[in-house]
């Protein structure tokens, strides 16, 4: 079983020892937090009404463009991920459709934040500038070694 899948199982049961506990916090109406670690980020948003409120997604992480753009698509991630679980659960919990129509619905409809580079006037840089900037962008959201390696060889003798 994949970490991925393990903490998915794990937050299902602690959603189904939360959902037969009788809170108020619980009630339809009324905004609710919900705080998830996935794949090393903590991913926060509230809803009401059995409606996620986007504007909450990753909220605390909304003052790094490069931190809030990972979280956001690690979120969109998670709610299909929620929505593919629940509807592959047996309905034994309180609530468990409507966590799955608020899940399910949050991964058709949540759209993550992709942060992007803008540059002024196009002949104040070079191809090969962009191309490297884009790549140390890429880096940094997907530290991967074949990603860095072609960063390095794209930015080779750009003046920094």
């Amino acid at each position: 079983m994949s970490a991925t899948a393990i903490a998915l199982t794990a937050y299902l049961a602690a959603l189904g020892e939360t959902i037969q506990a009788p809170q108020s916090s619980l009630e339809a109406n009324e905004n609710n937090e919900v705080a998830i670690l996935f794949q090393q980020t903590e991913i926060s948003f509230n809803y009401s009404q059995w409606q996620l409120q986007n504007d909450s997604v990753c909220e605390r992480y909304s003052s790094d463009n490069l931190d809030y753009t990972a979280c956001t698509q690690k979120a969109k991630l998670l709610f299909n991920q929620l929505c593919t679980a629940l509807t592959n659960r047996r309905n034994n919990l309180p609530n468990q459709q409507r966590y799955k129509a608020m899940y399910c619905n949050a991964a058709v409809n949540y759209q993550p934040v992709i942060t992007t580079i803008s540059y002024g006037d196009s002949n104040q840089i070079s191809e090969q500038e962009r191309q490297c900037n884009q790549l140390i962008l890429k880096a940094l959201v997907n530290p991967t070694a074949d990603l860095i390696k072609e960063k390095n060889e794209v930015c080779k003798g750009i003046n920094k």
